[in-house]
């Protein structure tokens, strides 16, 4: 009755159903069966003793289902029946627990198939050996050329990390690169790695030696003149100097690759070769997406690029810090420049510790001007001795670049940051902080 799926075992339902079995030739009928092992009162019985026991029936069930587990394990020879304390373990679980127990164990001896490198560690672990670490600093990295907010804003240039500096075209990206990061890389004796598509090892060079020349040797070189030649005494002693400067330091610290066909995966394969010679950082100008035909496989593939980037210089792999320039979109010079200005390469932001985003100051922005921005520098004082906004006047004949953090694991982002440009000289001086407000983009 139960396999012809009838749930109610009443008198009239077990008749209906003896008089619908048909008699099999040389046995008994149904009804013949029924009257011999007591008919409806043996039912009503049985009937009556399940309901009394139906609160522990899932858990005899269970059971059941448990020890024919057990004993399918113990026929394939998968438990160590010799083993008394492990029969006992089991035979104390409950068949949830024991199934958990099974596939835990299953799949800790299969956990090194189809899946990258995974270190496990207990967290509560070394506690001590992290406050030394903290203790002695290792969570700044290399401090920025004369960039002191920039620094402690972003912790400074960190090994395993990687930083966007997102600029229109023309701004200053790889300019600023080169004084931001690359002289840095000179002043503390590091080695890197820098990756450019867009200039050749010439022009980096002549690059490196005007910012130099301005930012160490107080001995400033108009870079037009370095594109006229014909070069004065003067100008040429610059040089020299700024060459002895350069060469103080071992001649391969910087490589530089020249990336005549834009291939991430050249960039990831020389990381690889070049770190176990310390070489711990890296500059990619410009990051960008391939010249697919395709527009949507173009923009998975940049994003696809960024997180092989990462999996690449990340402290678990090569422990490298990675600065990537990436061009603004056309039409995103937004006041206020946050992620969402970056367009359809947001993606690629996911995997970044750091980025940041800049922009010229525009004519309105100047002091008494209708979108006068208000600068300022911290100043302790001596009155109260908290730190108080000290105004910092702008001077509208100058130009000047504002920073916006618009990511920062390491810190808060709420600060922008003010530099004063001189692109004669490829000079960026910190000058000030700023916040502005996302609002000032109705504004614009």
């Amino acid at each position: 009755m139960s396999i012809n799926s009838i749930k109610t075992f009443d008198d009239t339902t077990t008749y209906s159903f003896l008089s619908s079995r048909p008699v099999e030739v040389g046995r008994k009928s149904y009804f013949e069966y029924y009257n011999e092992y007591g008919g409806y009162s043996t039912i009503e019985e049985i009937v009556e003793e399940c309901e009394k026991d139906k609160g522990n029936d899932e858990y005899h069930f269970s059971e059941i289902q448990k020890y024919e587990s057990l004993r399918k394990f113990q026929k394939e020879g998968l438990i160590n029946t010799g083993d008394l304390n492990l029969v006992k373990k089991l035979t104390k679980m409950n068949l949830k627990q024991l199934q958990s127990f099974f596939q835990y164990k299953t799949s800790l001896i299969f956990s090194h198939i189809n899946c990258g490198e995974v270190v496990e560690y207990n967290l509560s672990d070394d506690l001590d050996q992290a406050i030394d670490k903290m203790n002695q600093g290792e969570a700044m990295g290399l401090p920025l050329h004369d960039s002191p907010r920039l620094s402690k804003k972003i912790k400074g240039w960190r090994k395993g990390e990687l930083i966007y500096l997102v600029l229109s075209s023309g701004v200053g990206k790889s300019s600023i690169a080169m004084e931001k990061f690359v002289l840095s890389l000179y002043e503390n004796d590091q080695k890197g790695m820098m990756f450019t598509n867009e200039e050749n090892v010439w022009k980096s060079r002549n690059l490196l030696m005007a910012t130099v020349s301005s930012k160490k040797l107080n001995k400033p070189i108009n870079r037009e003149k370095l594109s006229e030649g014909k070069f004065d005494e003067a100008t040429l002693e610059k040089l020299y100097n700024a060459r002895d400067w350069i060469q103080q330091y071992p001649r391969d610290l910087v490589k530089f690759y020249d990336l005549k066909k834009y291939r991430v995966e050249d960039v990831l394969s020389r990381i690889q070769m070049m770190k176990p010679l310390n070489y711990s950082y890296g500059l990619l100008d410009t990051f960008k997406p391939d010249n697919s035909a395709n527009e949507s496989a173009r923009w998975e593939a940049f994003s696809n690029a960024a997180q092989a980037i990462f999996d690449c210089i990340k402290p678990e792999a090569n422990n490298l810090g990675m600065l990537a320039t990436v061009q603004l979109k056309i039409g995103k010079e937004y006041r206020f420049l946050d992620l969402s200005a970056i367009g359809k390469s947001l993606e690629i932001v996911e995997v970044a510790s750091v980025v940041l985003m800049g922009r010229l100051l525009y004519n309105d922005e100047m002091p008494g001007k209708k979108e006068e921005i208000f600068a300022y520098n911290w100043e302790k004082s001596d009155f109260d001795g908290k730190w108080h906004k000290k105004e910092y006047t702008l001077d509208p004949e100058k130009t000047y670049l504002i920073v916006f953090i618009a990511k920062n694991r390491a810190g808060e982002t709420s600060e922008q940051i003010i530099y004063e440009v001189n692109y004669g000289i490829n000079s960026f001086k910190e000058v000030a902080y700023s916040q502005m407000g996302k609002k000032s983009n109705s504004a614009f």
